[in-house]
This record gives C-alpha cells, sequence and structure tokens, in this order.
C-alpha cells in the first residue's frame, strides 16, 4: 500500500521524497567521507549509485516499505542530507531511522530537525509504536541528536552492525511513541 507523502517541513528545513534532479547533488555530498563512514551508504559512492537510491525510494514509497527523504533548505533547495524511515510493516523487526548530513550543513541543527519531524509523522499519521536506530559506537555527533529527540541507548555492550568494511559495534537507540508524546 502506497504511503501518502507527507507535508513536512519546519522554519528552516523541509523534507520531500528524492526525485532525479537531486541526483547530482546527493552524489556530490556523499563524496564526503564522513558519510559512508559513519553510514552504510557505500564508497566509492558515484552518480549511478544515487540514481539507484532514488529509484529504490520512489519504489519503496510506492509499496509502503520506507520512506526515504532529501533534507532541503526552506528558503533554497540547498541539499542539506538525507533520512529515512526503514522496514515499515516489517513484522519481524521495528522500523528503522537513518540519517547523514552534508559536511557544509553540520553543526547547524538540521539532522535534530529532520529527526524531529520525522518522528513527529512515524508517531501521528504512520501510527508507529516504536522507532529505533543504530549509531556506530565511533560516532561521537549521532548519539547526541538522537538523545535530544528522545531516544534511549539500550543497556549492553555495543554490537556487530554490517558495514562495508566488515562487521564494527554499534550501539542500538530507540524511541516508544508513549515516551515521545510524553516528552
Amino acid at each position: 500500500m502506497a504511503l501518502d507523502v507527507p507535508d513536512l517541513a519546519d522554519d528552516r528545513i523541509r523534507l520531500r521524497p528524492p526525485v532525479p534532479a537531486d541526483v547530482d547533488a546527493v552524489t556530490a555530498a556523499v563524496q564526503d567521507s564522513a558519510i559512508p563512514r559513519f553510514t552504510r551508504i557505500p564508497s566509492p559512492y558515484t552518480r549511478d549509485d544515487a540514481v539507484a537510491w532514488v529509484g529504490a525510494a520512489t519504489s519503496a514509497w510506492r509499496r509502503g516499505e520506507e520512506a526515504g527523504f532529501v533534507i532541503l533548505g526552506r528558503d533554497r533547495d540547498a541539499l542539506l542530507g538525507g533520512i529515512g524511515v526503514h522496514r515499515l510493516g516489517s513484522v519481524d523487526a521495528s522500523p528503522f531511522i537513518g540519517y547523514w548530513v552534508a559536511a557544509a550543513a553540520r553543526g547547524q541543527g538540521v539532522a535534530t530537525r529532520a529527526l524531529r519531524l520525522v518522528v513527529g509523522w512515524a508517531f501521528g499519521p504512520l501510527g508507529l509504536e516504536r522507532v529505533t536506530a543504530w549509531v556506530y559506537a565511533d560516532n561521537p555527533v549521532s548519539p547526541r541528536v538522537l538523545e535530544r529527540v528522545g531516544f534511549r541507548r539500550d543497556p549492553g555492550e555495543p554490537t556487530a552492525l554490517a558495514h562495508a568494511t566488515g562487521p564494527r559495534p554499534a550501539h542500538h537507540f530507540t524511541l516508544e511513541r508513549v515516551d515521545a508524546l510524553a516528552g
């Protein structure tokens, strides 16, 4: 079942599904070595990878399986990053959120703003009860972003999570709908 595309924006950013016109900007942004280091995005990342991502995101929206967004500046269409909710409708695992921010947009609250918008949509119109996120243990920034939005790090030692370079230690974070609405 196709997902309805929400209008997600605040006074500084807006989110929308990726379109073919985003391919070059996504390709350029993902050349930053921090993005493949701290995400599961492949490196090297080519224009063909971006074309495939846009196509896959479009198909996933139609199937209701994933909701991928580009993060854009509110006043300009400058690409600031990407964020998505994955595994929608999975009976085996909770939906999880992943994101990245372009180097020029880091340190400006972009990830926190985008995450708040997506979480509000996930717990509101989507009706999810729980969302999760994985963060590689050597990522110093994403835990703070998640915690600002209300995610809690699950106790225990990091778990090995797949990465292009091989399994790497990662922490699991969870946000329950009831906690998000109470906060």
